[in-house]
């Protein structure tokens, strides 16, 4: 749920999207607010100056007050009909008159009882003024939105919902991540047919295949591996890669590297040869990775082609 385009302290994330709506035949400045109102919506009413509301469903509800908490749904639209934030799995939640969100919301759904389904058009001094909210709301830029005033919540009430919303949002969140780990098994089960590669999985479900054995101890927890490696992505876009003079050094089982390697490097003893696919669970997740010349798109397989040059232990190196 995008809740952080209306929350004045957060930051903000759009989606973007062009509508039917009649207003895509016009372009407008802050201040053509009133002429696309009276072309387009003409039954809309006045509430303030720069502030316009059509009710389309009226509810049969309470009117909220300052100190409610308000559950909405709600779809935010730029004159020009470009969507560019809205509710999605779970309606937003606010403390209605406490600079949760933009003025216009404070000042005007104390107009509709719950139950009311409205346009609620707004100036810029309304909304988000000469700041603007990231690359599709520009500074000075009049919007609208759409609202289904659901519900008012007591204190009580609120803390009981949120207490239920997390719960819910961490079952989505968890069902996600299994989604694309299964998602990123079988696309690494296809790559290796694809590419004739005799895979293994490990209890973590990282996927590697050895193609020349070595001849000296296997790196467990604690110990020190010195590897040469080429990392590639599923497309066969070459990330990053090792120098002959400069290797990579790390110590195995301290979270110095990711988990997928972190894990499969037991698997590969000095000397040994091969490859490695780690599912993005256990590489960086939704994380996209952009620095140093380094680009890995988020939830991205990782494959790495490697040959460890040195197992060096603590304890056999104090015997």
């Amino acid at each position: 749920m995008k809740r952080a385009l209306l929350i004045l302290i957060l930051g903000i994330i759009f989606i973007a999207q062009a509508t039917s709506d009649p207003s895509h035949l016009y372009e407008f400045k802050g201040d053509e607010l009133e002429k696309f109102v009276k072309e387009n919506y003409p039954k809309a009413e006045k509430a303030e100056e720069g502030m316009y509301y059509l009710i389309e469903e009226k509810g049969d509800g309470t009117k909220p007050k300052n100190g409610d908490y308000v559950v909405i749904d709600f779809e935010g639209k730029r004159l020009d009909g470009t969507l560019f934030d809205k509710t999605e799995e779970e309606p937003f939640v606010f403390q209605l008159g406490h600079r949760q969100v933009i003025k216009g919301w404070d000042k005007g759904i104390v107009l509709f009882p719950v139950g009311s389904k409205v346009k609620l058009f707004l100036a810029p001094e309304w909304a988000y003024n000469k700041v603007g909210a990231g690359k599709l709301v520009p500074p000075d830029t009049p919007v609208m939105f759409e609202l289904d005033i659901r519900q008012i919540l007591s204190e009580k009430e609120y803390d009981g919902y949120m207490a239920e919303l997390e719960d819910r949002e961490r079952e989505r969140y968890h069902q996600k991540i299994k989604d694309q780990f299964d998602a990123d098994k079988k696309a690494i089960h296809e790559y290796c047919m694809d590419n004739k590669i005799m895979a293994k999985r490990t209890r973590l479900g990282v996927s590697y295949q050895v193609t020349k054995k070595g001849k000296g101890v296997y790196p467990k927890p604690g110990d020190k591996v010195t590897v040469q490696y080429k990392g590639y992505l599923v497309g066969g876009e070459k990330f990053e890669e090792t120098s002959d003079k400069e290797p990579f050094e790390f110590i195995v089982g301290q979270r110095r590297v990711i988990q997928g390697l972190d894990d499969a490097i037991t698997s590969f003893n000095e000397g040994a040869q091969g490859t490695i696919l780690i599912p993005s669970k256990l590489a960086y997740g939704p994380m996209p990775i952009e620095e140093e010349g380094v680009s890995i798109p988020a939830h991205s397989i990782l494959i790495f082609k490697l040959k460890v040059l040195k197992v060096e232990s603590p304890v056999r190196e104090n015997k």
